[in-house]
């Protein structure tokens, strides 16, 4: 059986998905799970050999990517093409054929390391940003089953240098201004934004009059 000790920068639930994935590989992954910066620099002042990130905005001091002997890998829940905030929203918008999810070493820019693995599919039909949210991170899981998989043969994971990261990395800003609604836009880009800047509990489409700014609700 290979021994991992590992720092889990992710929610409770998915570490401990990944403790069962490792389990499932025969890998023993002695493990801390981590939500945050302060409890993330903590547990890596001590000596490990796996720091695996998925699903969250923490982003990793290069003290610790730095560290010699730990291997530091990040999931990003969308393909190489969309790096950056929100990448499932400018899918949808794009109208994307193919998605999926990239796992790549952390460097101090975020998504901006070499890609070790893709996981790839066809995007259905009239997919929503959350529903191809949903399907690239059931994408990330296949990726760190296929890590723990390979791992006692293959040990770190090599580079596929042929794959690189989209040019466009989205932020933030951009996302807002995707969501940012002029008086005189024409019906179906109207209907395109919408679609594509939804997501439950969230109204992100909004007009700025006068200095006032208004948030569109969903018609009744």
């Amino acid at each position: 059986m290979k021994r991992l000790s590992g720092v889990l920068l992710m929610s409770e639930a998915a570490g401990h998905k990944t403790l069962g994935l490792a389990a499932q590989a025969d890998i023993d992954l002695d493990a801390i799970i981590v939500s945050d910066s302060d409890a993330l620099e903590r547990s890596c002042a001590n000596p490990h050999n796996l720091l695996l990130s998925f699903g969250t905005g923490v982003i990793v001091a290069p003290w610790i990517l730095q560290k010699p002997g730990l291997l530091c890998l990040n999931v990003h829940a969308a393909s190489p093409q969309y790096p950056g905030r929100d990448p499932h929203h400018f899918a949808v918008y794009d109208e994307a054929k193919q998605y999926g999810a990239t796992m790549h070493y952390m460097t101090e820019r975020v998504d901006a390391g070499a890609i070790v693995d893709v996981e790839l599919f066809e995007v259905p039909a009239l997919v929503t940003p959350k529903s191809l949210l949903d399907l690239a991170n059931e994408a990330g899981w296949r990726l760190i089953e296929r890590l723990f998989q390979r791992y006692p043969e293959n040990g770190v994971p090599k580079t596929l240098d042929s794959i690189t990261w989209g040019e466009r990395k989205s932020t933030r800003k951009m996302f807002s201004e995707l969501c940012r609604i002029e008086p005189t836009i024409t019906k179906e880009e109207f209907g395109h934004r919408y679609r594509a800047t939804a997501m439950p509990g969230y109204r992100n489409l909004y007009v700025d009059i006068h200095g006032m700014r208004f948030r569109i609700e969903e018609a009744m």
